[in-house]
């Protein structure tokens, strides 16, 4: 409660108020204490002077009597003798002749009343400002469901009010996070849907054009219908490499894959990707290069899938020659692809990455251009970089670099 800034705000008020009161009484009180004293005083003065002027033997034992301690049998004496005259201790103070007009309840009662206004004062204004700051929270949280997400709570100094809207501000932001989230898998689907819409239209007209002319033509050659066959095949087989590798994108895009994190050597990645690729390595020469021990820690299975796209590109697009190299240092390890191709021209480099991407008369006809976005995804999905550089009629090479951590 101590660290609420409203909290302590009205305590102080409080005990400012109380020591105002406190004062303001005890000098009331004081002045009427004087008054009563002065009556009293001038009460034994008339009893002497009385006295004396009838009886002005007595004056020495009479003084005594003002002056100084009373006996207890002369208060029982002077009881008895008051006590027939209905003067007692149970005398109701308004028969008291000293204490008649002195209003002392009046005194007090509108002291108390006039304590009770600024103390009214200070809890409304203290409850006004907890209101207006539980006000504030509650027009912001009206834009924030509106969609503003600019809004801010102050958050400045201690007290439940500051977590609150510290709690709030953090609760907005994450709200704001999760609609961004929300929107681009929105986008993120629109685009993956026209792109497999896209590229499935081309071979499906094909092999709807390829089975017309087949169910059509009954005479038609045994080769020729087998050319068609293979056409199909080979249709079919693109369709099925597309889509296999978009959901593998739409996978690791939507954080649904969770890569190991283990020892792996880049010789068995190697391996992964020249054996899924040994049917089309036929007629390629591969030389591996550099350290064959070296490794690193990551995912090898994902981390072969990205390196059987490299070297697919460089089958595509190289002249029957491919160099692998491994390299290990102490802080990274990276895999280098180069092919002795044409190259690629500098002003494709910058989108070679993205997906679909194709430079025009530059690559064959059954490249659909996503091996390569697919392997940058999971190389940075394990905290790696993926580069290219490339010379015309030099050849390209493509490299890729994981940081050595530690599991």
């Amino acid at each position: 409660m101590l660290r609420n800034e409203e909290f302590k705000s009205i305590i102080l008020k409080l005990i400012l108020l109380q020591l105002m009161f406190a004062i303001i009484g005890f000098l009331i009180v004081n002045v009427f204490i004087d008054s009563i004293n002065e009556k009293i005083i001038e009460r034994d003065m008339g009893l002497v002077g009385n006295i004396i002027k009838h009886y002005p033997e007595v004056e020495d034992e009479i003084i005594s009597y003002i002056t100084k301690e009373v006996t207890e049998n002369d208060k029982l004496i002077g009881k008895e003798v008051l006590k027939s005259y209905g003067y007692h201790e149970k005398l109701d103070k308004i028969f008291q002749p000293i204490l008649k007009n002195t209003n002392m309840e009046i005194s007090m009662a509108l002291l108390i009343f006039f304590f009770i206004i600024p103390l009214g004062y200070i809890i409304r204004a203290e409850y006004k400002k907890i209101y207006t700051k539980v006000q504030d929270v509650y027009n912001v949280a009206e834009k924030v469901v509106e969609g503003d997400f600019k809004v801010y709570l102050p958050e400045e100094g201690e007290g439940d009010f500051n977590i609150l809207n510290h709690q709030f501000n953090q609760m907005t932001n994450r709200l704001k996070n999760s609609l961004e989230i929300l929107k681009d898998e929105k986008i993120f689907l629109k685009n993956i849907i026209s792109d497999i819409s896209h590229q499935l239209k081309t071979p499906l007209s094909s092999l709807i054009v390829f089975n017309d002319l087949l169910i059509e033509d009954d005479n038609m050659p045994l080769e020729v219908r087998k050319n068609f066959l293979e056409k199909e095949r080979s249709q079919l087989d693109r369709m099925e490499w597309l889509t296999i590798n978009l959901l593998k994108v739409a996978r690791i895009e939507a954080g649904a894959i969770e890569f190991k994190k283990e020892k792996v050597l880049l010789t068995d990645i190697v391996n992964i990707a020249l054996s899924a690729l040994s049917h089309r390595l036929e007629n390629q020469i591969v030389e591996i290069e550099g350290n064959k021990n070296a490794g690193f820690y990551g995912d090898k299975e994902w981390t072969g899938e990205a390196l059987i796209n490299i070297i697919k590109n460089a089958i595509e697009h190289g002249k029957g020659q491919i160099n692998i190299f491994l390299e290990e240092t102490s802080l990274f390890s990276t895999i280098a692809v180069r092919d002795n191709g044409d190259g690629i021209d500098y002003k494709h480099l910058p989108h070679i990455f993205e997906r679909f991407y194709k430079v025009s008369n530059e690559v064959k006809e059954d490249s659909i251009g996503i091996g390569l976005n697919l392997a940058k995804l999971i190389v940075q999905s394990q905290n790696g970089t993926i580069s290219v550089k490339s010379e015309k009629n030099k050849g390209t090479e493509f490299t890729m670099t994981f940081l050595k951590g530690v599991v």
